[in-house]
Parts: structure tokens; C-alpha cells; sequence
């Protein structure tokens, strides 16, 4: 657990991840920037190509989304039944509920 006085367990994850950071040593990986490189690249032209850019308000929402479909990358024939797995195992939501203003 860390010490510095911020929990390591993000709020939006439930506590089930724990970030560990690595040094990073060339010598021992060079291949590790060459993939860094690629994937930096990739968010740029997929920000540029999809949004034609972009400003600060909304830079952390679509990192996430680059994050999301880069981790799925090669699970593109699995969308459809996980998407019915989650609209099978989810509650119902009420028009109500939809439309009532969020406590906070």
C-alpha cells in the first residue's frame, strides 16, 4: 500500500487494480520505446483522423476511448456477444431512473 497519501486503488476501478511503475532501462529492452513510439503514433492519427483535433476539455475522454479500442483490437468478432452478454446480465433501467437528476 502506498504511503504518499494517495490510494492506489482508483475509485472508477473498485479497487481491483494496483498500479506498479517500472524503470525503464534501454540497454536491457531497447524494443520497449520502438512499441511506445507506435502507440503514441497511433493515438495522434487516430485523434487527428477520426476528430481532426482536438482541446483540452475533452483530451482524457478520448485517450479512453484510443485505450479502449486498442485493447481490443484483435477481439473484434467477440463485440457482438459480449454486448449481448452485458445487455443479458444488466439490470433495467426505468425511464425515470434515465431522466432524474444525478445526486451528488
Amino acid at each position: 500500500m502506498r504511503t504518499d497519501g494517495f490510494s492506489s486503488y482508483p475509485k472508477a476501478l473498485g479497487g481491483r487494480y494496483e498500479h506498479e511503475p517500472e524503470r525503464f532501462d534501454f540497454r536491457g529492452n531497447p524494443e520497449h520505446l520502438k512499441w511506445l513510439h507506435r502507440v503514441v503514433g497511433n493515438a495522434k492519427a487516430f485523434i487527428l483522423g477520426t476528430y481532426h483535433g482536438l482541446g483540452k476539455k475533452r483530451l482524457q475522454a478520448y485517450l479512453n476511448e484510443f485505450c479502449f479500442r486498442f485493447n481490443r483490437r484483435r477481439a473484434e468478432g467477440q463485440m457482438f456477444n459480449r454486448l449481448l452478454s452485458a445487455c443479458a446480465g444488466s439490470s433495467t433501467v426505468t425511464y425515470e431512473e434515465l431522466v432524474s437528476p444525478v445526486a451528488t
